[in-house]
């Protein structure tokens, strides 16, 4: 204990370390910094903080799956964000899970948390959230939510129709895509952009080519096999993630199909690894890290009285060889 090795009060010891003018003799000073240091005694931030009545500095951040690239890119955008303005970010991974939710968000509460960045859509639109009494901390969802709070966004309605549009003017006729759960309000965004592609391009709305998954990489493949082997035909492919695409991928290779010539396929959240697999795989690029950024520049402007507007982002897609069957003008 500092104040024992250091032959001083608990008071002393306190107001030495925390820098409180008051008069203390420079040897009694120097004596308790040297027991500190011998001691590796380092003063508790949070119990500082609120004793000063001040913010603690930290941000919880409730992400959907850690495993998922898309939460790589976008908890880095956060966390960059974050310590450049002096914050610490306590990362939640919620696996889509209500209630593991509900345990995080008191986790936070109790850690006195100054805000909380919600990322990857709401979960069973946000029903085990609705009547919560926030108090004074900052909320920001990024995605799709249902919460009166500033909102990160993309159009992931066009976003998805866009591809649909893609494989259309890539001769595709029968368009299957390896969708998200049906109580994930992404997942259903995305659906319904693409009935809103295949209805633009003049194609058949088939309920048996939305393959259902849980947007892995092996959910792709065991969906995309399952479908095979019941006797369904597409001609194209659209998948809510690049992993679920590489995973339908892998099912195809595997049934003597190939890619594009056979089924022209295209991903979404264009990955690091997406060029590179073979075929290099078309994707749909969101600005992620940006996105996360963003919400923490959302924060701080909150924190200083400001108001702030939902945020827009644009989407791009990034063409390779795996939808590519005729050249682009």
């Amino acid at each position: 204990m500092v104040a024992e090795r250091a032959g001083a009060s608990i008071t002393t010891v306190s107001r030495v370390l925390n820098s409180v003018p008051v008069a203390i003799s420079a040897s009694l000073r120097q004596q308790v910094l040297k027991a500190a240091r011998e001691l590796d005694y380092r003063p508790n931030a949070l119990a500082v903080s609120l004793r000063k009545g001040g913010a603690t500095k930290t941000i919880g951040l409730l992400i959907a799956d850690i495993s998922a690239p898309y939460f790589h890119v976008l908890t880095r955008g956060v966390e960059d964000a974050a310590q450049a303005a002096g914050y610490t970010v306590v990362l939640c991974d919620t696996d889509r899970d209500p209630g593991k939710e509900l345990r995080y968000l008191d986790v936070l509460y109790r850690k006195q948390v100054d805000a909380i960045i919600f990322a990857g859509g709401a979960v069973d639109m946000d029903q085990h959230l609705r009547g919560r009494n926030w108090g004074p901390v900052k909320v920001v969802a990024v995605g799709p939510h249902t919460l009166p709070f500033p909102r990160v966004e993309v159009d992931n309605r066009a976003a998805i129709a866009a591809a649909v549009g893609h494989l259309a003017e890539q001769g595709c006729r029968r368009i299957a895509c390896i969708s998200g759960r049906r109580n994930w309000l992404i997942s259903e965004i995305r659906r319904e952009g693409f009935k809103q592609g295949l209805l633009a391009a003049g194609l058949a709305v088939d309920q048996q080519l939305d393959l259902e998954s849980s947007l892995s990489l092996e959910s792709g493949e065991t969906s995309t096999k399952r479908a095979l082997d019941a006797g369904l035909t597409f001609d194209g492919l659209v998948a809510f993630t690049d992993e679920g695409a590489i995973g339908a991928m892998r099912a195809l290779k595997a049934a003597g199909l190939r890619v594009p010539e056979d089924v022209a396929v295209i991903g979404c959240d264009d990955t690091r690894i997406s060029p590179l697999i073979e075929p290099p795989l078309s994707s749909i690029a969101f600005p992620l890290r940006q996105m996360g950024a963003v919400a923490v520049e959302m924060i701080l402007a909150m924190n200083a009285g400001l108001a702030v507007e939902d945020r827009h982002f644009p989407f791009e897609m990034r063409l390779r060889a795996s939808s590519l069957r005729r050249p682009i003008a």
